[in-house]
């Protein structure tokens, strides 16, 4: 509480100072364009207009990227940037002071959906099916590629910074921005084209590349309704991406098509779950016995379209209105039926955003934003339809474990899933400069409806591991499972929860050579209730989530050397996903495990279905002390700006990314005596004999990251640009959790009471070194009227090579049966380890990873209730090394000032080397196909072509 206080009283202390300031003339603002992966962009427009349109400056970027707008008045200003390919962007209520200050902006301009930008990351498989939910697709690239971490130079309380050190900034609300008003129309027309024909095959790919094409479309135009006053632009897009995806899965060899229980209602349910894998028998027993590489179709199509009207009803004031719309349905590949789910989503926004200009130095901002997401998620028809023959119409999930011997049939046991996500959101904010000092207040309000069928184990989820002295494949084939889970009830909620903020930030010069800045931001987030009484929440209101900023910037000497430095606190969220969890308890669901050798034909035989008559249920708790997480960051960096155009940059960043989410898992099944200890005894074990497994999220975790930054950019050249950039970074953390992840992801605890000291370890996006290196080179001009010359001047060339080490992975014993886990009830047991010498190596080859990973190494009897004592991801998957490749040139159809009409050529090479990033292996010891990689998590090299007219 004292600290609160210091901090307050500083924070009034300059607001006094601020107040005793005088009036003076102001400077520059100056800066780099690039793209998001760092590649200067030259040539972009940049149009700084101050208050009123009393004055207004343009520059154009210089081939590495630098702008400097100079001298400029003191006040509040707003840059436009423009760049073909790129969409536009607009920073508002940019605050410059007197006596010389020097504002300084990096802006990173994202690709209009026309340009895919060659940057140093390949395409992900598209043998990877990743539902566009929650923060699916964030995990996804993250524990793929690695973390691509940006040095943070400038903390702003303005903004809730909780996971831009990854690239993912996950509570920011982006606002409309106002804009400059053009004088004249301007519009384009694009088409960018991919084809098999073109591409080349991945590493697994048996025969030529099926048939597959993408094409992407659309047009843009804009220009003034009525000049000065209303101006509008209208974008539209479609793309469709068909044919045939490649991948690799594991299906029965020949001699296990034929069911093996002496049942005969168990083998007619048998055969038609065999019917889900392809006839085609395995055709890589080199990789692993049951392999098939083989290709399936998809269709995938979207159409995407935004319109923005941008209004000056009078110099002082502007209103700027943006709608944007998204639809995109998706015909998954199913290498095995039912193996991905159909996908239906749209997302759509109204943003509208006002400011006034008060005086040249005080400007308000008032934003409106409405925002709609509705995705629905379901089984396909083929795997509806599985059990038809049979009369029966619900299939249920069969699984093997991660990358088990068969590749499990069903998409998942979440499945159905439709939600409607609302978010309402009013953010207002005024800037005023006066003296030295640009002050900003603002705040946000933030409303939530969250309409969710999630509908988890609700079709019933057998589950086949090495068990009752057989593999896996055995006991599928004889139809016995070790267990059976299935979810009862209404699925159905609706959540509603607020969030505000408020939040204060002054920008200050304190010397000619020194700037500070001091900032202040409030958090409330408020406790979801769901709106039909259903689902009660444990945890209350966070309503103490104070996050001071603090930066700075130093010019020793007042030449060529900047030393910036600055410390800030961002809190994140409790997202949907985590405290929807709290439907799946009883009465109103009830959360059954059959442990007992489950039937195929009746699992839920001798259970009492009746209103009340389950006497035993899981438990999905919520701890009623879970708060936000909440990350200290911190910065120190030296700039030095060399001879011969050379700009040196080396920093240390750091975070510390408290009270994390986890889960606590307990009631799990102890030895006792009497009882044999085996899976079919698991329930009669529990302590509790009222529930069965009892999973709670509570705070616990932390995260660690610290890291060394190193780049050098080369600028000011009139034919090429270039720059390196190196990162040594660590990131380790205390529960499987992550910053976009609630703690319920890939690991359990092996123990309830030492989750720390079980799950410690690497992060599982911890990358320890990065190189990133990207060109651009403008090819001279030619001398001469000729045809030749006219077609080999004017090409530009553009590079990007990534090279990241691999990510940390798993291993685990593959059952929790006697001799392979400790038979608690809960998985994911690992095993003990009797060759420490391999622990740490990188299991990045098909040819080599079965030679490191070898059986004999590991002792999965791990004894009942116990634990092994391999560490948490002491393993390593396969790195990116990775070369992107672009060539373009730009023909202008006539001669005008601003080279329209023209037209853009560009060709793009994605994995120009076709070098594979090999997928994980599979972690499992009981399985037959343990330490195995049967897959890449890249694509082969893709060639992609790109025409645009603009005019």
């Amino acid at each position: 509480m004292k600290a609160k206080r210091a901090l307050v009283g500083v924070l009034f202390l300059n607001l006094a100072l601020w107040f005793s300031m005088g009036y003076a003339f102001a400077s520059t603002i100056a800066g780099r364009v690039s793209d998001p992966d760092g590649t200067p962009i030259s040539g972009a427009q940049i149009i700084a207009q101050g208050p009123e349109s009393q004055f207004s400056k343009t520059v154009v970027t210089q081939e590495d990227g630098s702008f400097s707008l100079d001298p400029l008045p003191a006040g509040v200003y707003t840059l436009t940037v423009r760049r073909l390919g790129f969409a536009e962007l607009v920073q508002q209520n940019v605050p410059v002071g007197e006596n010389g200050d020097s504002v300084r902006l990096n802006l990173r301009l994202r690709s209009n959906r026309e340009q895919a930008v060659a940057v140093g990351v390949e395409e992900i498989n598209p043998n990877i099916f990743v539902v566009k939910l929650d923060t699916n697709e964030i995990i996804r690239q993250l524990s793929t590629r690695g973390a691509n971490t940006q040095l943070v130079t400038e903390f702003r309380s303005q903004e809730n910074s909780f996971g831009a050190l990854y690239g993912y900034p996950l509570r920011r609300v982006e606002l409309a921005r106002t804009g400059t008003l053009l004088r004249n129309f301007h519009g384009s027309l694009y088409e960018t084209h991919q084809n098999s024909a073109w591409n080349a095959r991945s590493f697994f790919t048996v025969g030529g590349l099926p048939p597959s094409r993408r094409n992407d479309y659309g047009a843009a135009v804009g220009g003034p309704l009525v000049q000065e006053k209303l101006f509008t632009e209208f974008a539209w897009s479609q793309s469709r991406d068909s044919g045939a995806v490649n991948g690799n899965i594991q299906v029965p060899t020949a001699e296990e098509r034929i069911p093996r229980s002496a049942d005969p209602a168990t083998n007619a349910l048998m055969a038609r779950l065999l019917s889900a894998y392809p006839s085609q028998l395995p055709n890589l027993p080199h990789v692993s016995t049951r392999q098939l590489n083989t290709n399936a179709p998809r269709d995938l199509r979207s159409t995407a379209f935004s319109t923005r009207f941008d209004y000056r009803p009078r110099p002082a004031d502007q209103f700027a209105v943006e709608q944007r719309f998204y639809d995109t349905t998706e015909e998954p590949f199913e290498l095995v039926i039912g193996q991905n789910p159909v996908t239906f989503l749209r997302p759509q926004s109204y943003h509208l955003t006002q400011t006034h200009t008060f005086s040249p130095r005080t400007v308000s901002r008032l934003g409106l934003n409405y925002d709609r997401l509705a995705i629905f998620l379901d089984v396909t028809d083929r795997y509806k339809n599985l059990f038809a023959p049979l009369g029966l119409t619900a299939v249920p999930e069969i699984t093997f474990g991660r990358n088990g011997d068969l590749t499990s049939l069903g998409p998942g046991p979440n499945y159905p899933r439709r939600r409607i996500e609302n978010r309402f959101h009013v953010a207002p904010e005024i800037t005023h400069v006066r003296g030295n000092h640009a002050l900003s207040v603002g705040g946000l309000l933030s409303r939530y409806q969250i309409n969710d069928l999630q509908s988890e184990n609700s079709r019933g989820v057998f589950d086949y591991t090495r068990n009752f002295g057989r593999s896996s494949v055995e006991n599928f084939l004889l139809g016995r499972a070790s267990s059976f889970k299935i979810n009862l009830g209404d699925f159905y909620r609706g959540f509603r929860s607020w969030e505000q903020a408020a939040y204060f930030q002054d920008r200050f010069r304190l010397r000619p050579n020194l700037t500070l800045s001091l900032g202040l931001r409030y958090e409330r987030m408020t406790a979801p209730v769901e709106v039909n009484h259903l689902t009660s929440i444990a945890y209350r209101t966070d309503a103490n989530n104070l996050s001071p900023q603090f930066g700075f910037a130093w010019n020793p000497r007042g030449g060529k050397i900047a030393i910036r430095g600055g410390y800030g606190v961002s809190f994140g969220a409790l997202f949907p996903l985590l405290y929807q969890r709290a439907r799946f308890n009883p009465p109103a669901v009830k959360v059954i495990s059959v442990d007992n050798n489950p039937s195929l034909v009746n699992p839920l035989q001798g259970y009492d279905l009746s209103s009340g008559g389950i006497a035993r249920s899981g438990l999905n708790l919520l701890s009623p002390d879970l708060v936000v997480p909440y990350s200290h960051l911190y910065t120190l960096s030296i700039e030095r700006e060399l001879p011969a155009g050379l700009f040196f940059r080396v920093g240390y960043m750091g975070s510390r990314t408290m009270k994390l989410p986890w889960d606590v898992i307990t009631n799990r099944a102890v030895p006792v005596t009497g009882i044999p200890t085996t899976t079919a005894t698991v329930n009669e074990r529990r302590p509790d004999p009222r529930y069965l497994e009892i999973d709670t999220v509570t705070n616990g975790a932390t995260a660690y990251y610290d890291s060394l930054n190193v780049s050098v950019e080369k600028r000011l050249s009139r034919t090429m640009t270039w720059s390196v950039r190196y990162i040594f970074s660590k990131i380790l953390d205390t529960g499987d959790t992550t910053f976009a992840d609630i703690g319920t992801g890939r690991h359990k605890s092996m123990e309830p009471y030492n989750i720390v000291g079980d799950l410690k370890g690497p992060s599982q996006f911890d990358t320890p070194q990065s190189l990133t290196v990207t060109y651009r080179y403008q090819l001279p001009g030619f001398g001469g009227p000729g045809l030749l010359a006219h077609a080999l001047g004017g090409w530009r060339l553009y590079g990007t090579y990534s090279y990241r080490t691999g990510v940390p992975y798993m291993l685990h014993t593959g059952s929790d049966a006697p001799g392979f886990g400790n038979v608690d009830g809960v998985g994911q047991d690992r095993p003990h380890v009797l060759n420490p010498s391999i622990l740490g190596k990188g299991i990045n080859h098909p040819d080599t990873s079965p030679s490191i990973l070898r059986r004999e190494y590991f002792d999965a009897n791990i004894p009942a209730g116990g634990r092994g004592n391999i560490g948490f991801d002491t393993f390593r998957l396969d790195g990116t090394n990775n070369l992107n490749f672009a060539v373009e040139r730009e023909f202008a159809l006539r001669g005008g000032a601003d080279q329209t009409p023209a037209l853009q050529f560009r060709s793009e090479f994605f994995n120009f080397l076709n070098h594979p990033q090999f997928d994980s292996y599979s972690p499992h010891v009981a399985n037959e196909i343990f330490g195995k990689i049967t897959n890449t998590a890249n694509r082969g090299r893709i060639i992609q072509f790109l025409l645009r007219l603009r005019f």
